[in-house]
């Protein structure tokens, strides 16, 4: 770390994610600073310690606030805790009796010894009715400061453990110390002497696993129990891949209930994030774990705080399933709704030189695509096909209004048929411009099949060009004046057209969705497709023509989702 003097400030409540918070507070610090790893490890080590005390001691475990001031300083560093609970000098404390082994070594009582160790030095201060207690870090090696601190209280090494086995040395390296304090502060192991946490870990593994690994299956008995010590787990009911599960979180465990029935685990487990474990085999839970009071105890605080979880989970899942189910139902109505709008087959019933065929599939419930078509009088027949922008329920409900507009104007009378579309596709724009804040706007084709004379009168608002196949001849788009789309910009006119429909005539109209339709590949169905098959294939009637269409799609598809609606409308001029 280079550079002047920075100093960090952080202000935690004392709860039980107080060290955890800290610690990740002070090794963000470190990295972003550059702190020696011996340097991050006793601030850790000391903080960690402190926390705890003021935790338990000042605030006898309520809630209370705790102020943390970090000096930094090139190697050194200078760490000063506050906090508002009654009058204590830790220094004043008589210093420990150390213990001649490991095996003879005291339950706890030895953090504010472990700090003075670590520490160059400590210095504390009562003001303003608050505690503050500093700890310094110097820059020189830690390990001869030490050695003079302890002025011959260390534990010698080698020692004799009470099984009759030597220990050499200290085995236990900085990230093992720390972990283990970590353990020891878990809710299973609340309240238990360190020296039997100590024993329980020594028989068990740390273990890391990446995010995503399976740690138990549904199904299988594993033998084992995880408590989490960093990351999070998640216990999955419906598959290993659920977005949808039971978040475990640092302190807690899995595995415990299906290692005490002995039946295998009912669902699977996985790593939400990086995770690192402690793997408690079976016999270990068994006969040392659940053997101590304490632990029992918080097994159950834990199970029980779990089930309310689970249970807020699954009354939460179950609402929004209710809802669906709902929804679902009302879809489904206003699916039926709307197909009742569209005239039903077969079109023009009572006609015997005219024959149509209507067909419309949504690519949600329910859609924006429709069709419209209904004699007109004095051999006059009305055919319209539109695509409102967008899916679902909003382009429905503009569909609903666009298609109840197009019937209004095309039965106000008009003799003249050209004129006839002009009006009602301007007034029609006029109508749907208003009050459409959410700038919906539909492409039509509306057509006037003329029986008498023979002519079939169209206006185009920005639609696809229909295919028409006259008698003896190719099938061709109708290419004439394309306009523009309705219900965006108001007061625009429209040209019409007109052209030959004589006997054996077939008008095609259709939308996007069938010329758009994509296979798995991302291929479309295209024009250029469509009007092959139509000429490829002299269908003698309007069903037929739809029936073809629609199977070709479909095939093209091959079960590839439908990204949006499909519609056709085929009129056939009969042949006397």
């Amino acid at each position: 770390m280079t550079g002047l003097p920075r100093l960090h400030r952080l202000t935690l409540l004392s709860t039980p994610q107080l060290t955890s918070e800290a610690s990740a507070w002070l090794r963000e610090l470190g990295k972003n600073q550059e702190l020696d790893e011996e340097l991050l490890f006793n601030l850790d080590l000391c903080a960690s310690e402190l926390l705890t005390n003021i935790g338990d001691y000042a605030y006898g475990g309520a809630v209370g606030e705790i102020g943390l001031e970090l000096l930094l300083n090139r190697n050194a560093a200078t760490l000063t805790l506050v906090d508002a609970g009654p009058p204590f000098d830790p220094l004043a404390q008589p210093a420990p009796t150390l213990p001649d082994s490991l095996e003879n070594a005291p339950t706890g009582g030895l953090g504010i010894h472990l700090v003075r160790q670590f520490a160059d030095t400590v210095h504390y201060e009562r003001s303003d009715e608050r505690n503050r207690l500093t700890v310094c870090f110097g820059s020189t090696p830690l390990a001869p400061r030490q050695r003079e601190r302890r002025s011959g209280q260390e534990v010698a090494f080698p020692l004799i453990r009470g099984d009759g086995t030597w220990v050499e040395h200290d085995q236990r390296k900085g990230s093992d110390r720390r972990a283990l304090g970590f353990i020891s502060r878990t809710v299973i192991f609340r309240d238990v002497p360190y020296r039997e946490v100590e024993h329980i870990v020594s028989c068990c593994e740390l273990r890391t696993c990446p995010s995503g690994e399976v740690l138990f299956h549904a199904g299988r008995h594993h033998h084992c129990v995880l408590v989490i010590v960093d990351g999070r787990l998640e216990v999955r009911l419906d598959s290993p891949e659920s977005r949808t599960g039971i978040e475990i979180g640092p302190g807690e465990c899995v595995g415990e209930l299906s290692v005490a029935d002995g039946k295998p685990n009912s669902a699977w487990v996985v790593a939400a994030t990086p995770v690192r474990l402690l793997v408690i085999p079976e016999a270990v839970f068994l006969d040392q774990v659940l053997s101590i009071p304490a632990i029992a105890r918080n097994l159950i605080v834990v199970l029980s705080e779990r089930m309310r979880r689970s249970n807020a989970q699954i009354t939460a899942r179950l609402r929004a399933a209710l809802e669906l189910e709902a929804l679902q139902r009302e879809l489904d109505v206003a699916r039926q709704i709307q197909s009742s709008m569209l005239p039903a087959a077969p079109l023009f019933p009572i006609q015997e030189d005219i024959r149509g065929r209507g067909f419309m599939r949504a690519a949600r419930h329910v859609g924006g695509d429709f069709y419209d078509a209904f004699p007109l009088g004095d051999g006059r027949f009305f055919l319209a096909i539109g695509d409102v922008c967008n899916k679902g329920t909003p382009a429905a409900l503009f569909m609903v209004r666009a298609l109840t507009l197009l019937r209004s104007e095309a039965l106000r009378p008009e003799d003249d048929a050209g004129r006839h579309l002009a009006r009602l596709a301007a007034h029609s724009n006029e109508l749907l411009c208003d009050s459409n804040e959410a700038q919906q706007f539909v492409t039509l084709f509306c057509a006037i099949v003329d029986l008498p004379q023979g002519r079939l009168h169209y206006v185009n608002a920005g639609h696809n060009p229909p295919l028409l196949r006259l008698p003896n001849a190719a099938p061709a788009f109708i290419e004439g004046p394309r306009n523009p789309l309705v219900g965006l910009v108001p007061g625009l006119s429209y040209a019409v057209d007109s052209c030959d429909f004589p006997a054996g005539s077939l008008l095609l109209l259709y939308t996007d969705g069938v010329t758009e339709a994509e296979c798995a590949d991302g291929g479309l169905f295209s024009d250029e497709t469509l009007h092959r098959l139509l000429a490829d294939n002299n269908a003698a009637d309007a069903d037929a023509c739809v029936e073809q269409v629609i199977a070709a799609v479909d095939a093209f598809a091959a079960g590839h989702p439908q990204s949006d609606d499909i519609t056709l409308l085929a009129v056939h001029r009969q042949t006397p």
